[in-house]
């Protein structure tokens, strides 16, 4: 693959078409067995070998279960994704499109940067989208909400940055958990990345540090500046952290961090904690660290 401009280097691609080509021939072989097992169930029932057609039912029934199970989806019946991350950004096909918009003028200009460059950027990709890809830079990318479910139990994530990115959304404890990650870029497209894509957890986690890397330092610049800043439910500013009208003054903070599913800032005494659901929240782990800038910055109070 050629490196696109201004993008860096090409680091890993997180390629759903294999995934969904698994999908769509389990699901062509169980609806061809039921329609092979359906009639030699009933043929036996009417020849009287019940002996033979009951098990030939439940198999039936079985693999039309597994099939429905299969068709409902949502990733068998669209496009496969494909995101290839670099040092410097993000290439992603089929491209996104804004919010119950049309394209817009930056998705024209990712098809026209793709096809003058005749598909060189991922080859089969390109081409098979017709040139329809979107390109991201780090600068592009606005804010990530983060959500997980808990399918099973599982060790705990282990401890630093990556983990305290993942640990957005997430209920118990580290394994057995379903990712999904809402990235919003500046011009109001929208990427979704789920487990349709192999490896999607590696590819949150760096999305939602570079975002975090980038947001932390122009929000404080904001909140040093007087102005009030709004993450998700909650309004920072110089005096403190404010969520539907309930307020908590920097000295009665005692820690703002995301567990359990929320994102609590916690009070001192008698003042009630402020919390929201991690998983909906634009930008949960940049808060956190705003809020512990802020706190760094006024100092003891």
């Amino acid at each position: 693959m050629a490196e696109p401009p201004a993008i860096g280097e090409l680091v890993r691609t997180f390629d759903g078409r294999p995934a969904r080509r698994r999908a769509l021939t389990w699901l062509a072989a169980l609806a061809t067995a039921v329609v092979l097992l359906v009639p030699a169930a009933v043929a036996a029932f009417l020849t009287g070998r019940a002996w033979l057609g009951a098990p030939l039912t439940v198999i039936a029934m079985g693999c039309a279960a597994a099939a429905g199970w299969i068709a409902g989806w949502s990733t068998v019946w669209k496009r496969a994704q494909v995101v290839h991350l670099f040092t410097g950004g993000l290439i992603v096909a089929p491209a996104p499109r804004p919010n119950g918009g049309p394209r817009d003028n930056a998705v024209a200009r990712d098809r026209r940067a793709w096809q003058a460059d005749g598909g060189a950027w991922g080859g089969e990709d390109a081409r098979g989208a017709g040139g329809d890809a979107g390109v991201f830079v780090w600068d592009d990318l606005a804010s990530v909400t983060v959500s997980g479910v808990q399918t099973g139990a599982g060790p705990p994530a282990p401890p630093g940055r990556a983990a305290a990115t993942t640990r957005v959304g997430v209920s118990g404890a580290g394994g057995g958990t379903r990712w999904r990650f809402t990235v919003v870029a500046s011009d109001g497209r929208v990427l979704r990345f789920g487990d349709e894509l192999p490896g999607v957890r590696t590819l949150g986690e760096t999305v939602a540090a570079e975002v975090t890397r980038r947001a932390v330092p122009r929000l404080l610049a904001s909140v040093k500046a007087g102005e009030p800043v709004r993450l998700g439910p909650f309004t920072v500013d110089l005096d403190g952290v404010e969520k539907d009208g309930q307020r908590l003054p920097w000295p009665a903070v005692r820690e703002v961090g995301i567990g359990g599913g929320l994102v609590t800032v916690h009070g001192y005494g008698g003042h009630p904690d402020l919390a929201a659901i991690a998983g909906h929240m634009p930008d949960a782990l940049p808060f956190t660290l705003l809020c512990d800038q802020i706190r760094k910055m006024l100092g003891p109070v």
